[in-house]
């Protein structure tokens, strides 16, 4: 692979980060150009193989559908997947096999790099915090901006180098971490999870919605103790949020009828009155 295109793969993989604002956020950054099968098409484009690209694309957007990151908790970098990965898979002409092989373990070395980043650049949230106390929109834009130079640097950076000298790059770049460091990490990545569950509890189990917290048990029991895939735990889902918005949607609805019912009863005895 030559530089100039290990450099299009780095930038292409910087939009895709779940983080910037680019292209509409996360609709066309993380789930449009960051998705493996839209950036396999684009990397293809880029490396002279289309076909190879949409193939190897389809392929690792089978291995991350269902994923999903709970407070932040990656179970799997899809960027460095797909970017690394998948880019390597196309100029080398391995097919999807070669692109499984890589990206599967480079994921889950991009755990550790992206708890390392995201550990770093919490500096920008918390300067973003200090200007929200104060009420200070623009600082709070301002912040939210400069946290891009880190995350534009490092992303592309780390994306060209891995595609233009191997997979021996990264590896060889995490071999340079004490071992401490790498603990640390991956006990932060276990810890993850709970945040993100306590954080949704914080903000959907509110006073007078206690009764939300049987969904929480009932989904866990349902994933703990059944071989449900993601789309039948989504169409389950869907059920039970019916169940419970139907009676609501009932409820208002008999309720305009009544209001309607004593508006024409009032309308009826004037029009008696006269």
């Amino acid at each position: 692979m030559q530089l100039w295109q290990a450099l299009l793969i780095g930038v292409l993989g910087y939009f895709g980060v779940n983080r910037t604002p680019w292209f509409f956020g996360q609709a066309g950054g993380f789930f449009g150009i960051g998705s493996p099968i839209v950036a396999g098409a684009i990397m293809g484009i880029i490396l002279g193989d289309v076909k190879s690209g949409v193939i190897i694309g389809a392929t690792l957007q089978a291995l991350y559908l269902g994923q999903i990151q709970p407070g932040g908790a990656l179970p799997s970098d899809r960027g460095f997947a797909t970017f690394i990965g998948g880019s390597l898979a196309i100029a080398s002409g391995g097919g999807p096999e070669a692109a499984i092989a890589m990206g599967v373990p480079l994921g889950l070395v991009g755990v550790a790099f992206f708890q390392l980043f995201m550990s770093t650049n919490a500096y920008f949230a918390h300067r973003g915090d200090r200007y929200a106390e104060v009420g200070d929109g623009e600082g709070i834009a301002r912040s939210n901006m400069l946290a891009q130079i880190p995350t534009a640097a490092f992303y592309i950076i780390l994306y060209t180098l891995a595609n233009y000298y191997g997979v021996d790059f990264v590896q060889n770049i995490l071999g340079m971490f004490p071992e401490v460091v790498m603990t640390t990490l991956g006990i932060v990545a276990r810890i993850m999870p709970a945040v993100g569950f306590g954080m949704l509890l914080k903000y959907t189990v509110a006073e007078g919605r206690e009764w939300m917290l049987a969904f929480f048990v009932m989904g866990f029991v349902l994933v703990s103790n059944t071989n449900f895939n993601i789309l039948s735990l989504v169409l389950f889902s869907l059920g039970i949020a019916v169940l419970v918005i139907s009676p609501m949607l009932l409820g208002f609805q008999n309720a305009g009828n009544a209001s309607q019912s004593v508006n024409d009863l009032e309308e009826d005895d004037y029009e008696y009155e006269e």
